[in-house]
């Protein structure tokens, strides 16, 4: 399955990291992939918990619902994305290091259907450098919001 992956270190603490990893209401502010928030848990994410978004990387933008498969507080998260057509794993691992934090972001996508066919074609053409500039992209401004003290 296609997947990107995006790793950088920042100077704050794990749990700053996860602070701002862990609230889907702030998505949209740094997540490139999601432009508006439709639904978000009001307990906060935890293990079972479910969250919907409007968002993509063009052209394939439309409404996904994504279930926390995954949730080992200041350590991973593994929400699983659907939107009819396309199924995303997104892992995000965060790792204390000498001075901060390594946050990663690993995306793996399972098209269906039609879908499936295109991707096969248009993955080393177009997507996969417009997936991996996004991924890269989300994790750099998490650097930027937390270490300007701004989760």
């Amino acid at each position: 399955m296609p997947t990107v992956s995006s790793s950088i270190e920042i100077a704050a603490p794990e749990e700053r990291v996860w602070d701002l990893e862990s609230d889907p209401r702030r998505y949209p502010e740094w997540v490139v992939a999601t432009d508006r928030m439709l639904d978000v848990p009001s307990d906060g994410l935890r293990h079972g918990a479910t969250y919907r978004e409007y968002g993509g990387v063009a052209p394939f933008k439309s409404e996904s619902e994504w279930l926390v498969t995954v949730f080992d507080p200041h350590r991973r998260q593994v929400p699983l994305g659907d939107d009819g057509t396309v199924e995303l794993e997104l892992t995000i691992e965060i790792e204390p290091i000498d001075g901060g934090s390594r946050l990663t972001h690993t995306l793996e996508v399972r098209p269906r259907g039609m879908l499936a066919a295109l991707l096969r074609v248009m993955w080393p053409l177009v997507m996969r450098r417009r997936l991996q500039r996004s991924n890269d992209q989300t994790v750099a401004n998490a650097r930027r919001l937390v270490e300007s003290g701004s989760t």
